[in-house]
């Protein structure tokens, strides 16, 4: 069977990842971005603080993520014996036998590292910047752990730069062939995701890592932890027992949303800001408490509570309340074959007419929409409990989000399937669902990336037609503007853009 999901882009950059151990040696290997992200999120216990030279140190403001040539960070400030200085951070894996000076590196007051490297000297008293910091054994956690937690997709901050150095080698290239490149970037980002789920499936089957996804994809960006804690603390081998034979769909939607709600430790229902709950909700809000009461001896303890949950800065309309509603109508919409088996069906389904002529552009809205939840209950009429209810009731889920739980789990873990079972049309199904034509995603992100490597040229833009190419670009970004000390100008992917795709 030829894979349809090729490897062409891949087998020249080779896996981007977190902090992992060699297997021959036990050795850590940390890439510096790693660093760069702990540096960046602050995952550091800085309580009482020292340089490696001894002197206090206080670091003010970690300074903004650099796309151009030089230090890691621009423009931090920091604390030393009660005196403030500004300038710039450099990040290193080991410390550095001897401290990079003038041009880019100019304006470094910090050298930060995770280890001390035997080969260089000591570090002595610095009468001035640049200063240095260890990092290790002043992590929030381990570093394997650090790695795992982190969102490598939402990261850096961007700011914008000249256009890098892969610009000119993407211009020269054929609309045909740039296209070639970003399907098979799109491949390659897929794989990657597959490998991040192959573990999960074989450990807990595909549908209780299709729902973990699932639930996670809800949750994203802000709550995307919370909620693969909440599927995994409460797993269906253990939610669909609590549900009473005989009880219709409405009730069955009611009882996981409370079990849901109670597992999750929301079941306070306290909003942000909000008061007590206006009497007329009190009585829904009531049964969902008695209904909580219920099962809670049959459920096990978990142990999420309200404040691993995040509500600042984001729209209420994708609070967690409304996204465990959903969770809950999209568990009893297909309960009879499972999550996973119902979109793996639906897509098979679709696409198995005579000719193929299931392959339209109907039908990938559709598949597309798969994920998109209205129900009837409580959180489609109010964004929080207690909240103004709304005009009309909104979808729980919508297009868009949908769309993302397509993109980023029902295609990743249906491939690993379908690789499984030697499934050839329904690889090719998926392939054809994600190359679908879409509207692009838009998001800071993809701006930078439209900017920073197409120049905003509006020739090359128009192959970006599909959501492969957009996880195409995502994957680009990810194995080369985030890697190579940040420096544009030790970027392998001019090299890849010659030799594989010109």
């Amino acid at each position: 069977m030829t894979p349809l999901f090729t490897d062409t882009y891949r087998s020249s950059t080779g896996p981007s990842r977190g902090a992992t151990v060699r297997r021959e040696n036990k050795k850590v290997e940390v890439p510096q971005k790693v660093l760069r992200c702990i540096w960046d999120e602050q995952l550091i216990r800085t309580e009482g603080l020292f340089t490696c030279g001894g002197e206090a140190m206080e670091i003010l403001f970690p300074g903004h993520w650099n796309f151009g040539p030089g230090p890691d960070f621009k423009n931090a400030a920091i604390k030393v014996n009660g005196k403030t200085l500004e300038g710039d951070v450099a990040i290193h894996v080991y410390r550095p036998s001897a401290s990079r000076s003038g041009g880019d590196f100019g304006n470094v007051i910090l050298n930060v590292y995770l280890w001390e490297d035997k080969t260089a000297p000591p570090a002595a008293k610095s009468e001035g910047p640049p200063f240095e910091l260890e990092l290790r054994g002043r992590l929030t956690r381990g570093i394997l752990e650090l790695s795992e937690t982190i969102d490598f997709d939402s990261y850096p901050v961007l700011t914008q730069y000249a256009y890098g150095r892969c610009h000119k080698p993407l211009a020269r290239l054929t609309a045909e062939k740039l296209t070639r490149l970003l399907e098979a970037a799109g491949d390659a980002r897929v794989q990657v995701k597959m490998e991040r789920f192959l573990d999960r499936v074989l450990a807990a089957g595909y549908e209780q890592a299709f729902y973990e996804g699932v639930a996670e994809a809800l949750g994203y960006p802000a709550n995307k932890k919370p909620f693969q804690a909440l599927a995994r603390a409460l797993p269906l081998s253990r939610l669909w027992p609590l549900i009473p034979a005989g009880a219709g769909d409405a009730e069955k939607t009611l009882l996981l949303e409370a079990v849901l709600l109670g597992t999750a430790g929301l079941i306070d229902f306290a909003s942000p800001g909000e008061g007590p709950l206006p009497v007329e909700d009190q009585k829904y809000f009531g049964k969902i408490r008695a209904l909580w009461k219920g099962v809670q001896g049959r459920v096990p303890e978990s142990p999420l509570t309200r404040k691993d949950w995040k509500f600042s800065g984001m729209r209420p309309a994708n609070f967690p309340y409304r996204r465990i509603a959903a969770l809950a109508t999209l568990l009893v919409r297909h309960q009879e074959a499972g999550l996973f088996g119902a979109f793996t069906g639906a897509l098979e389904a679709a696409t198995a007419e005579p000719g193929n002529q299931g392959f339209s552009t109907k039908t990938a809205n559709r598949l597309s929409d798969f994920f998109c939840t209205e129900g009837a209950g409580y959180f489609t009429e109010h964004y929080t409990p207690g909240g103004r209810k709304l005009a009309k009731p909104q979808k729980l889920v919508g297009p868009a989000r949908s769309r993302e739980v397509v993109v980023n789990i029902a295609v990743p873990i249906g491939l690993i399937f379908a690789r499984a079972s030697h499934s050839q049309s329904l690889e090719a199904a998926l392939n054809w669902l994600l190359s679908s034509g879409k509207r692009t995603s838009d998001n800071q992100l993809m701006r930078f990336m439209r900017h920073y490597i197409f120049a905003d040229n509006a020739q090359m833009l128009k192959v970006i037609q599909s959501d492969k190419h957009t996880q195409g670009l995502i994957q680009v970004y990810q194995d080369h503007c985030t890697q190579n000390e940040n420096n544009c100008l030790g970027c392998t992917f001019p090299d890849v853009i010659n030799g594989k795709f010109s």
